[in-house]
């Protein structure tokens, strides 16, 4: 054979030799297949939805756990609320019970006068008729004198003119209180007018009682407890305005408990606004008192 045809022959069985053997050498360095996108997508979604989970649950965990507390908060504020409401409506009974008796009082010490002031009020008109009734008897016996002929005695010039003076001014008294028109005669009915005028006079000033004296105790008293209101009234809008503060301070008080805290507020604002106003005039009526 000739050496260009061997050449040729050998350069062809070395090129199938080589593809012949390519595949079993590119099996030791063989690459991995590239991952299914589609897969990925799922694994990763698994995941999110994995971690979303235990999020949750951790959220609802801690909502439980904020739910145990503001219950046991909101159960002490309504324990407390409940004793401070409940001190309240003691303190408010004892001032009903205080005004009841005073009223009591009052009343019987009205019942009282008004019996003293009928009392002396029939007294007054049966002095008024007895005094009537004396001088009707005495103008009677004076008249009866009068129609009697009297009997013929020494003549006192002196005594006499002294009688005469003493009748006189007598007179003039008399014209003076019951003569009205000033005509120089005195009638029944000017007479009777004249005494109802008096009577009422006399009436009118027996009306008139002595100004008491400030029971000077009593409005200490008054003011001392005036004062005790007005303290424990500011304590409670404290404590009120406080629960409030506090309340619109935490982000997690629920709008209805925050609605609730504010009304507690002002509802203690005014009351404790009403008490000062109270403590004031009980310091004003005790000191007015004590200036007398």
């Amino acid at each position: 054979m000739p050496r260009a045809d061997l050449f040729r022959h050998l350069f062809c069985l070395s090129l199938v030799l080589g593809f012949a053997l390519q595949p079993l050498m590119a099996g030791n360095h063989k690459k991995k297949p590239a991952p299914d996108r589609y897969i990925q997508n799922y694994e990763r979604k698994l995941a999110d939805i994995e971690k979303r989970k235990q999020d949750t649950d951790k959220m609802l965990k801690q909502a439980n756990a904020d739910f145990r507390k503001q219950t046991e908060r909101k159960q002490r504020e309504l324990k407390e609320l409940a004793e401070e409401y409940k001190q309240r409506e003691a303190r408010a009974q004892k001032v009903i019970k205080e005004y009841g008796e005073q009223q009591d009082s009052i009343s019987a010490a009205l019942k009282k006068y008004r019996f003293e002031l009928a009392a002396k009020k029939q007294q007054q008109e049966a002095k008024v008729r007895a005094a009537e009734a004396a001088k009707k008897k005495e103008e009677a016996k004076k008249t009866a004198a009068a129609k009697k002929p009297a009997p013929k005695a020494k003549v006192d010039l002196k005594k006499r003119e002294e009688i005469r003076k003493r009748a006189e001014e007598s007179r003039r008294a008399h014209l003076k209180r019951f003569d009205k028109n000033r005509d120089g005669k005195v009638t029944k009915e000017e007479t009777k007018a004249v005494l109802d005028q008096e009577a009422k006079q006399r009436e009118e000033a027996r009306k008139k009682p002595a100004p008491k004296k400030p029971d000077l105790e009593r409005l200490r008293a008054n003011y001392v407890k005036a004062q005790k209101n007005d303290q424990s009234a500011k304590g409670l809008y404290a404590k009120a305005k406080r629960a409030y503060d506090e309340a619109r301070g935490n982000k997690k008080t629920y709008k209805v408990d925050l609605e609730r805290l504010e009304k507690n507020c002002e509802r203690a604002k005014k009351n404790a606004y009403t008490m000062g106003r109270a403590l004031v005039s009980a310091k004003r009526a005790y000191e007015y008192a004590r200036r007398k």
